[in-house]
């Protein structure tokens, strides 16, 4: 902390110094300077200077390697659900769901896959307490294996 303020203060001095020397040139050869724009000129100017000597001296950026995405899809959105929201909210609603209740049963039991085929054939809408049903249904062929 000391060491910076102490490279600050050095800066300072010299920038007054040279800025005074500046001033006192442009008096000498008659150029009428105004003390005022002249003095924000030189603290802008050494501003930029310092800015741009202190960047020279930093090593280069390195960008680090992107963080790996989780294997879990906890707060993504699948598929399915968008399958279900689109059933619920649809005036008219396809065959998508029933379709994927059908498929869900299917790689439990083949014959729980032919009873929800047959369940949902002709239904449209299907209630919220059928999906959860039928869920149940795949959930219990999945436990007996």
């Amino acid at each position: 902390m000391r060491a910076a303020l102490a490279r600050w203060r050095g800066r300072a001095g010299g920038g007054a110094l040279l800025a005074a020397a500046g001033y006192a040139i442009a008096v000498w050869f008659d150029f009428e300077p105004r003390l005022l724009p002249y003095a924000v000129w030189a603290v802008v100017l050494l501003a930029l200077t310092y800015l741009v000597v202190d960047t020279v001296d930093v090593d280069p950026a390195h960008w680090q390697q992107a963080v790996r995405p989780r294997s879990d899809r906890v707060d993504e959105a699948t598929s399915d659900l968008r399958v279900l929201t689109s059933h619920q909210q649809a005036d008219e609603p396809s065959e998508a769901l029933a379709d994927r209740l059908v498929e869900l049963a299917d790689g439990r039991d083949p014959d729980l896959a032919a009873q929800v085929r047959r369940e949902l054939s002709g239904v449209h809408r299907i209630a919220p307490a059928d999906i959860d049903r039928i869920l149940t249904r795949i959930e219990e062929a999945r436990d007996r294996r």
